[in-house]
């Protein structure tokens, strides 16, 4: 106890605050400084993004298993489809992913947006959810019917359609299930323990039934099964915890939304004339089995590019609110973030670059050169493609939507000239060539746009 100059008493305690007369007898109130330990920093930070950290660890145990699931699959449906098998079920995907890309109408990232910013409201979420499934709803059944009159000119499609068939049903349940809601409400484990359940489910199911060449529908069609009871157990999960229901749609506000996704769309449309393009060019050139090698390279690269999507995936939402706080805090939060994507990226594709041939080797069944290339080639593309997919959520945020269409419209156009030109007269080197030039073009625009972007005005109005 401490005796003022002028009377009074100053009680004294670390955690509270200091009151007593000051030398002319005001009555003064000084908080004292609290020191926190090591432990009680760390408890505070864990507390503050307690949230973000348990959708980081969600969205890594569903990216996991995205990763470990080819890991067994691949190997195994090589050896007993063959590699020309696998070429076939690389163009059916390639069909039905691109089909995927058109029903999504690039809802994952704009549905993410709207439901981080409208966490609070349920109902406008359920509203929003409703108009997004009828406008996925509407634009399959032309596909499908686009589908089945393919048979009438692709004797590929013919011989083989209930492959192409199934694998657009996969494609379409993928792009049904809400996951950007349960991105947007910070609710991942929900999602995760749905999908990763499924999956698993799928790809037990698949290598049970897989016996040969003949079972080749099969892959795709429990893949199907298994995104179908996926959406009803969203459905399920959706009501139960924020009692959202599906349910019939204003055509008024899905029309709405038709032209307000139209810029993100045409961005992601042409994105994936790149993506998915490359494989159904090759279709109309070169052998199921000069496909099938490709493929199983850019199966195992896009596994990888899908760990590190994690990270951009997990910060979505939390981008979103740190723009709205303080831009200026964002700035220097995405940058903390890119060099943490390219460096740890980069030490990885390294590692395996090293371990190049055992692993092709393991996933192909047999060592091939040409597909051992194709594999280097799309690891490097694999550093741009990280980039870019690490960027894109922030170009969202940011509202460049019409800088990243015009640059997918360019570079896509781009690749749909030169890629068949590579292909003639290269194979599939030239292919994954095309590609990894495409990749890198990508990433230096994304990467220039996003530092612009953060130079402008402090409350990035306008942007």
């Amino acid at each position: 106890m401490d005796e003022p100059a002028t009377g009074g008493t100053v009680s004294e305690n670390r955690d509270a605050p200091v009151s007593g007369l000051d030398p002319g007898g005001e009555h003064v109130i000084v908080i004292a400084p609290f020191v926190a330990s090591p432990r009680e920093r760390i408890m505070a930070l864990v507390g503050r993004f307690r949230h973000q950290l348990v959708n980081l660890t969600a969205f890594t145990f569903l990216q996991a298993a995205s990763y470990l699931i080819p890991v067994i699959t691949i190997p195994y449906f090589a050896r007993t489809l063959g590699i020309g098998g696998m070429g076939l079920l690389a163009v059916a995907g390639a069909v039905g992913l691109a089909a995927g890309v058109l029903m999504d109408y690039a809802i994952q990232l704009s549905g993410t947006r709207f439901a981080a910013g409208h966490a609070d409201d349920h109902a406008a979420i359920n509203s929003y959810l409703n108009a997004t499934s009828l406008v996925k709803i509407g634009l399959f059944c032309p596909i499908l019917i686009g589908l089945i009159g393919a048979t009438l000119f692709s004797e590929q499609v013919a011989a083989h359609f209930w492959i192409f068939f199934w694998s657009l049903a996969s494609a379409a349940t993928m792009c049904l299930f809400p996951q950007w809601l349960f991105q947007g409400l910070l609710a991942m484990p929900i999602a995760a323990r749905i999908l990763v359940s499924c999956r698993v489910a799928a790809a037990v199911v698949g290598i049970t039934l897989v016996r040969g060449p003949d079972d080749t529908f099969i892959v795709p069609m429990t893949q199907a099964v298994g995104g179908i009871i996926a959406l009803l157990a969203a459905a399920i999960a959706l009501r139960r915890r924020y009692g959202i229901m599906p349910g019939l749609a204003e055509p008024r506000y899905a029309r709405r939304l038709l032209g307000e996704n139209w810029t993100l769309f045409s961005a992601t449309a042409w994105g994936a004339a790149y993506t998915h393009g490359g494989i159904i060019i090759m279709s109309t050139m070169l052998s199921s089995t000069s496909i099938g090698f490709y493929s199983i390279a850019q199966k195992i690269s896009q596994a990888f590019v899908s760990m590190f999507n994690v990270a951009a995936q997990t910060g979505f939402p939390s981008f979103v609110r740190s723009h709205q706080r303080d831009a200026t805090a964002f700035a220097r939060q995405i940058r903390m973030y890119m060099t943490l994507v390219v460096t740890a990226s980069a030490a990885a594709l390294f590692v395996l670059f090293v371990a190049r041939d055992p692993i092709y080797t393991f996933f192909a069944g047999r060592y091939d050169a040409t597909g051992v290339t194709v594999f280097v080639l799309w690891l490097a593309a694999s550093l741009f493609t990280i980039t870019s997919v690490s960027l894109n959520p922030v170009m969202v945020v940011l509202h460049r939507d019409g800088a990243m269409a015009r640059f997918y419209r360019f570079t896509g156009l781009m690749f749909l000239i030169c890629a068949p030109v590579a292909c003639h007269f290269f194979g599939v080197i030239g292919m994954a060539s095309a590609m990894l030039i495409t990749e890198g073009l990508m990433a230096l625009f994304f990467t220039l746009s996003v530092r612009r972007g953060l130079r402008h005005t402090p409350t990035m109005e306008g942007i």
